[in-house]
This record gives structure tokens, C-alpha cells and sequence, in this order.
């Protein structure tokens, strides 16, 4: 009975770990030439966008914003932000545990405009581990073949970042990452145009 007990506390204990490291928060940078007045977020899938996450704020062109979320296990988040001249954008299903930045516009015109855009899945990879990345991988996703290792001879050093050069046009991939202790972390259908930075682990 005691070992149960011992085993229970320590599932709890791993269980509220794991859920501390799930941070859903983000900053939301604005590379677009207007003020963003609102910015909204929701768990995937809702009908009902919630309350404005700026409140009486807005974020100025080229300007940073951090949008707090509560560290309760989720982390797939729809996200919508309205402009000063009235157009919005929306990005669904993005996992913002993954990522410390979202991006707006995110390569493809704002609702309302005309404005053509190509969508760039490039991305920097931030290595947050203690071992150094030794490969890369990017295919798309479903594809059976990982390709090509996207570093060549190059590493990703703990505390370093890299930036992944990806052909433009198609946005999700499969991503693998294979550090040089052997260890190897996979992303599966990750929407790449709709994030600047993928940390890892």
C-alpha cells in the first residue's frame, strides 16, 4: 500500500511538471505597416473568441506584445488580431507551447486585402537543451522520406539559433531533430509560415 501511495504522489508530482513546462504564452510581434488594435485567443476549435488580450492597449507597427495564457495542459490556440484600418487575420490551430513568437501578417494577405504574398515557411530554430543539435530535418508532412539534413555540416550549439531555409509556397511540414548525444524529437504537421522561432526541446 505504500509503495502505491509513493508511486501515486510521484505521478502527481511528474503529471504537475510536465504541465508547468506546457507555457501557452507568446509574443505576438506586429510586421505589418498598422497598429494592431485587438488581438484575440482561443482554445482551437471554440465558436467564441473570448475577451480582447490587448484591452486597452494596441501594438504599434515593427512593436512586440507578450499575450499571457494559462498554463492549464492546453496548448492549441486559435488567433485572430484586428488592425487599425479594419481588416483582421486569423491563424488556427497554432501550438504556442512550441513557439515564442507569432508573427503578423503571416505572408498571406489580411482579410479585406488585395495585396498578394507569398507564404515563407522558414523558421529560426532556437536550441534551449544542454546538448547541441547535430541534424536538422524539414519534409512535408505525410511525406515518408525526411530528406535532406537541412544544418549540412553545420551544428546548432546549446543556447545558439539557426535559421532553416525553406522553399516558399507549401507551410506544413514534419520537423526532426537529432542532437548529438543520439537523442532525435520529432514535430509533426507544424504550420510553419504562421511561426518565427521553433524552440526546442
Amino acid at each position: 500500500m505504500r509503495r502505491l501511495l509513493v508511486a501515486a504522489i510521484a505521478f502527481v508530482l511528474a503529471a504537475g511538471s510536465a504541465l508547468a513546462q506546457q507555457n501557452p504564452s507568446f509574443n505576438l510581434v506586429n510586421r505589418s505597416p498598422n497598429v494592431i488594435n485587438e488581438v484575440y485567443a482561443s482554445a482551437a476549435g471554440m465558436t467564441n473568441w473570448g475577451r480582447d488580450r490587448l484591452g486597452d492597449n494596441s501594438i504599434p507597427a515593427g512593436q512586440t506584445y507578450p499575450i499571457r495564457l494559462p498554463a492549464d495542459g492546453n496548448c492549441v490556440y486559435d488567433v485572430k488580431v484586428v488592425y487599425a484600418n479594419g481588416q483582421s487575420e486569423e491563424r488556427r490551430g497554432l501550438n504556442t507551447c512550441t513557439v515564442d513568437n507569432v508573427t503578423f501578417p503571416s505572408g498571406r494577405p489580411a482579410t479585406g486585402s488585395n495585396q498578394g504574398a507569398t507564404n515563407d515557411p522558414s523558421f529560426r530554430l532556437v536550441n534551449r537543451g544542454r546538448n547541441e543539435i547535430n541534424e536538422v530535418y524539414a519534409s512535408l508532412a505525410g511525406v515518408d522520406n525526411w530528406g535532406q539534413d537541412r544544418l549540412g555540416d553545420g551544428t546548432v550549439a546549446p543556447g545558439a539559433t539557426k535559421v532553416i531555409r525553406l522553399p516558399a509556397g507549401q507551410c506544413v511540414y514534419d520537423v526532426r531533430i537529432v542532437y548529438a548525444n543520439g537523442e532525435a524529437t520529432e514535430r509533426r504537421r507544424v504550420n510553419l509560415c504562421t511561426i518565427t522561432d521553433m524552440r526546442v526541446p
